[in-house]
């Protein structure tokens, strides 16, 4: 068996990441506040509050509000514990790169036009799942990450069978070979209708961030260490 799980960078940052402290401690303690201690049903909250692209042409009023909302909800542990994983991992630098201000748009953004993306794509079972979650703008993050850093080093461990240790990968490899598996689940029909997963969500996130770091990279020098 052959386990590999992305568990940080090699990348120095100059400031203290202090929105992206903020957006992990957001989404961590809304889920567990909601899923542990709340006494109501977590699927009603999903569904509630969550996205549904099914809902969102005859009831725009009530539904465009979600759009945003949907990014602080995760549908498990495993959901969130990963989003916010490559969060940590990656948003640091993004924050360090664009400042404070600029990042909290630059995320809501980025999950903003995620969401809709998913929203235009959704067909069959899938229009009807609610849309939860904040990987569309992660992957936003992801994406301005391996244009302003593409030769910066993302670090994995791996297990396999008896063996265990840690290897690390260019970013511009390792995010853009998820990129290239997002697209291709998200294109082939079988796959894209048998899952629960926004795979569009995921690439419309990951084009805003990485042309929205591209345009920035033209006006504007990196701030931290040549990447």
């Amino acid at each position: 068996m052959l386990l590999i799980v992305p568990v940080g960078d090699v990348n120095p940052r100059k400031r203290i990441p202090v929105v992206n402290y903020l957006l992990l401690a957001a989404s961590l303690l809304i889920f567990f506040y909601l899923f542990f201690f709340d006494v109501g049903d977590y699927g009603h909250i999903l569904r509630e509050y969550g996205l549904i692209p099914a809902r969102f042409g005859r009831e725009f009023v009530r539904e465009v509000w979600k759009v945003p909302t949907a990014l602080f909800l995760h549908a498990g542990a495993a959901h969130v514990a990963s989003n916010m994983l490559f969060l940590w991992i990656a948003g640091d630098n993004v924050e360090d790169r664009l400042g404070h201000a600029a990042y909290l748009f630059f995320y809501l953004m980025s999950g903003i036009v995620a969401n809709v993306g998913h929203i235009v794509m959704a067909a069959g079972p899938l229009a009807h799942i609610p849309c939860v979650g904040a990987s569309g703008a992660i992957a936003g993050v992801l994406g301005a990450y391996m244009i302003w850093f593409p030769r910066r080093r993302i670090r994995f461990w791996y297990f396999f069978f008896f063996f265990t240790g840690f290897f690390t990968v260019p970013s511009i490899y390792a995010i853009g070979f998820w990129f290239l598996e997002q697209l291709y689940l998200g294109s082939w029909a079988k796959v894209a209708r048998a899952t629960s997963v926004a795979y569009w969500a995921h690439i419309g996130g990951f084009v805003f961030g990485a042309l929205a770091a591209a345009i920035c990279g033209t006006v504007r020098p990196a701030r931290s260490v040549s990447a």
